[in-house]
């Protein structure tokens, strides 16, 4: 039985408990000063112990971003980061977007039973259990529940 409620709570990167709802937490990343690329996405609670350090993260020349949750989950931010990835798509000199960070951000905040899911995504797939391409829900509802039972460690 699934943990958490699909698309509107979450682990966070940071302190690694669950965030409760949607108000609680942010999507963190960093956003490159030279080349405006995005990367380093990650989900935590907004709260300054869960946010990145940014005063070493700026000697990097990078800046550190967030916006709530519940900001994120609506259609129009959705929107949004499809536009992050379609830029990444026509200036391919300059991605806009790490390509693989990007797919797994948007997996975490648009699937649902991903959140779970995902923690026990690599054992699953050495177990046979999917072909790493279906991310239907009655299949990671079946994953999380197998392996929830099983007690099997996490791989996130």
């Amino acid at each position: 039985m699934p943990v958490l409620q699909p698309l509107t709570q979450w682990f966070c990167d940071s302190c690694k408990a669950s965030i409760e709802q949607p108000e609680d937490g942010c999507l963190e990343y960093l956003q490159d000063a030279r080349t405006d690329r995005v990367s380093d996405f990650r989900i935590i609670h907004c709260r300054p112990s869960c946010h990145s350090n940014e005063e070493s993260i700026e000697n990097k020349d990078k800046i550190v971003n967030d916006i709530h949750l519940d900001h994120v989950i609506t259609y129009g931010f959705f929107g949004h980061m499809l536009n992050w990835l379609d830029l990444s798509e026509t200036k391919k000199s300059e991605e806009r977007v790490v390509i693989t960070e990007f797919t797994e951000i948007m997996r975490r905040l648009y699937l649902p039973y991903w959140e779970e899911a995902r923690q026990y995504w690599q054992q699953s797939f050495k177990d046979g259990y999917h072909d790493k391409c279906s991310f239907e829900e009655d299949d990671l509802l079946r994953i999380i529940s197998e392996y929830e039972q099983s007690g099997q460690e996490t791989s996130t």
